[in-house]
């Protein structure tokens, strides 16, 4: 009886703490960005809302209109959280490191500045 109650207590403290690594890596990016875009090419800039959510998705929209979703996907932390990965309609694929409130990230076509709301 009471190994069975060790068992028990192991598994659910096991499921926490599994819970809790896997969440604290989203941490470092989860929430509301602003996002600067820059087209190289033109020199045309646009000022975007990006809102990282713990789910692993992100929607992004005009700063001017943040109702009027324009992209929605799936990111991925990498490099034990310093890193996060996406792919979206308006940047192709990319990868922005995190330095606490900024990211940025570069394409052949793009330079985008993220600045923390």
């Amino acid at each position: 009886m009471i190994v069975r109650r060790l068992c028990f207590i192991v598994v659910v403290l096991l499921a926490l703490s599994i819970l809790a690594c896997q969440g604290g890596t989203k941490t470092g990016v989860v929430g509301k960005w602003e996002a600067t875009v820059t087209h190289k090419p033109s020199g045309t800039v646009t000022k975007m809302l990006w809102q990282f959510l713990p789910d692993g998705t992100f929607t992004a929209a005009p700063l001017a209109d943040p109702t009027a979703i324009v992209d929605k996907d799936k990111y991925q932390i990498i490099d034990e959280g310093q890193t996060v990965r996406f792919r979206s309609q308006i940047i192709d694929n990319v990868s922005c490191p995190i330095h606490g409130d900024t990211m940025t990230a570069e394409t052949p076509e793009y330079l985008i500045n993220f600045r923390r709301l």
